[in-house]
């Protein structure tokens, strides 16, 4: 099949964990964090901020250090329909998001990698979470601690993803609808998370949000 092997951006090869794995949207032309328009091969994502989500939910979450951040570097688009493909109930045409690159990707990350106990999905990758965590097996759903979801649209409700739907899954789940400034919905989800003021997980003591150094 040509499945995709767990590719990571700026790869440094420390797996040992806690790890989010977090999966781009869509490839196509967005804009960059300073909002220019560019194009993103990849996947569309603002990594900044969704790295520093990781720690500071990670933490939250009572893991020292926070989550350590990883971000697949696998576009997050569906596979294109097929020639017998059918209309669906919008009467439009749609791709699959169970044999995408980015499942793929996203399944071998998890795979491999036991360190991997949080999953982060935005836009196309929150599409195709779904179907990754319908595929994966009980094992690796049960070590999973949070799922979060960002930029889905509402054919994809939060319902979609609450872990009784995955048994024997137990996952606290974020989730952050789409709207506008869609690129900028990881700045937003961080934003809305630091500035809760008090630490929604345990009730104990001030959130501080971490400092996470940017790849220039």
């Amino acid at each position: 099949m040509g499945t995709p092997t767990c590719k990571i951006a700026d790869e440094d090869g420390d797996w040992s964990g806690p790890i989010m794995l977090i999966m781009r949207g869509n490839s196509g032309e967005y804009e960059d964090e300073n909002g220019k328009k560019r194009q993103w091969p990849n996947g569309a994502l603002h990594d900044g901020p969704a790295k520093e989500y990781a720690v500071l939910m990670g933490s939250l979450m009572g893991f020292d250090g926070g989550f350590k951040p990883k971000v697949l570097d696998v576009k997050g688009n569906s596979k294109p329909p097929g020639r017998d493909a059918k209309p669906g109930t919008d009467g439009k045409i749609h791709g699959t998001r169970n044999d995408s690159d980015g499942t793929f990707a996203a399944l071998d990350c998890v795979l491999n990698h036991p360190g991997i106990v949080a999953l982060y999905g935005f836009s196309g990758g929150g599409y195709n979470m779904k179907q990754i965590l319908k595929q994966m097996t009980d094992k690796q759903r049960k070590r999973l601690k949070l799922v979060t979801v960002v930029g889905v649209d509402a054919d994809a409700p939060q319902s979609d993803f609450e872990s009784s739907k995955f048994p024997p899954g137990g996952w606290r789940l974020d989730y952050l609808a789409n709207s506008s400034n869609h690129m900028l919905l990881p700045k937003k989800l961080l934003d809305r998370t630091a500035k809760a003021g008090i630490d929604a997980v345990t009730g104990v003591g001030p959130i501080v949000r971490p400092t996470h150094k940017r790849k220039k």
